[in-house]
């Protein structure tokens, strides 16, 4: 069968260069987990870095060059298109791909900086059919989606509350106009998603911001409460200007409870307590392992090739990152309106 040629827009960290990072099991980035499969070639790569440029096509014997993406999509005719590039870009960036003919388009989260934007990308994708696949690349994880299924299969029992935190540094003095927002935007997209995965739908949140430096510059910390469709209530915090990273999500049922996050994960379930006559607790179980885990990064990528051959819909489709974006949004105007519920359209 024939290859499907690639071609990667952003040739910087998530792009390409964390596979220099030694710590990090691999492929970690765009690049390596589409070059990981034999259905695939890499064939171009772009950058305004020339320097970054060059050492991507190094690393990945990539010799089809570019700093201007319009001219990569005009001459080199590329079935996939990875857009790994700063979230403001995503969006005319989609559009001419689409224009342009690509069959497949993987963009990097958040899906962009307004809903309207995302909204048109999911539009002019469904119309020239076109997957759109958006980089929340947990939702490829072993151990998120087995987080997923025990959920659905009511080892937990009925989900009643999540809680999600992504906790990191003081941010930079960034213009939200430009970038977006802070930890919630960027870190807490993937924590965003993860609720909307695991809990469906919100339909309502109340939140708060710090915003040291006034409301036009992106938030230090930002926290809210949630009400999910299914009436199970959510709480979620971005930013918290801390000195480590902690990203985690614990998911409390009528039955059980759940953790995961970047620090490992645990599962416990209902039993009879051994301390109190009379009541029950909650007992630690093993959490199921996979025979041989893969990297989401290259899940991503097998998921666009099945999309690309069966016409099936992606795990993590322009649609789910749409909703995501929409949440983030609701949250930044509630906590504007000082914590007044503000409904999830």
């Amino acid at each position: 069968m024939k290859k499907l040629k690639v071609g990667v827009v952003g040739c910087g960290r998530i792009g390409s260069l964390l596979e220099e990072d030694p710590l990090r099991g691999k492929p970690c980035t765009h690049a390596g987990g589409f070059h990981s499969l034999s259905s695939l070639k890499l064939t171009a790569g772009c950058d305004i870095d020339p320097s970054r440029l060059q050492r991507f096509g190094k690393h990945w014997q990539v010799d089809r060059l570019y700093t201007d993406y319009e001219k990569m999509l005009h001459q080199e005719n590329l079935d996939i298109i990875c857009i790994a590039t700063w979230t403001q870009l995503h969006a005319p960036m989609t559009l001419a791909a689409a224009r342009a003919g690509v069959k497949g388009i993987y963009c990097e989260k958040p899906i962009a900086l307004q809903p309207e934007d995302a909204r048109k990308m999911v539009r002019v994708c469904e119309q020239k059919k076109i997957p759109l696949i958006i980089n929340h690349e947990r939702r490829w994880d072993f151990y998120y989606q087995k987080a997923r299924d025990l959920i659905l299969s009511g080892k937990i029992g009925e989900v009643r509350t999540i809680i999600g935190n992504v906790l990191s540094w003081k941010p930079p003095k960034l213009l939200k106009k430009a970038h977006g927002g802070g930890a919630l935007f960027h870190d807490g997209t993937h924590l965003t998603d993860l609720l909307l995965f695991f809990g469906g739908p919100v339909d309502w949140v109340s939140a708060h911001a710090v915003r040291p430096n006034g409301k036009q510059y992106i938030e230090h910390t930002a926290s809210a409460m949630l009400r999910f469709k299914s009436e199970a209530i959510g709480f979620i915090e971005g930013g918290g200007d801390r000195n480590y990273f902690n990203f985690e999500l614990d998911i409390q049922g009528s039955k059980g409870r759940l953790l995961i996050g970047n620090a490992g994960r645990e599962l416990y379930v209902t039993k009879k307590s051994s301390r109190f006559t009379g009541f029950q607790e909650l007992k630690q179980v093993p959490f199921p392992e996979p025979k041989r885990y893969q990297s989401p990064f290259v899940g991503g990528a097998r998921d666009m090739v099945r999309c690309l051959r069966t016409g099936a819909p992606s795990i993590s489709s322009g649609k789910d990152g749409l909703q995501a974006l929409k949440v983030i949004h609701a949250v930044y105007k509630s906590a504007e309106l000082n914590g007044k519920r503000v409904k999830v359209k």
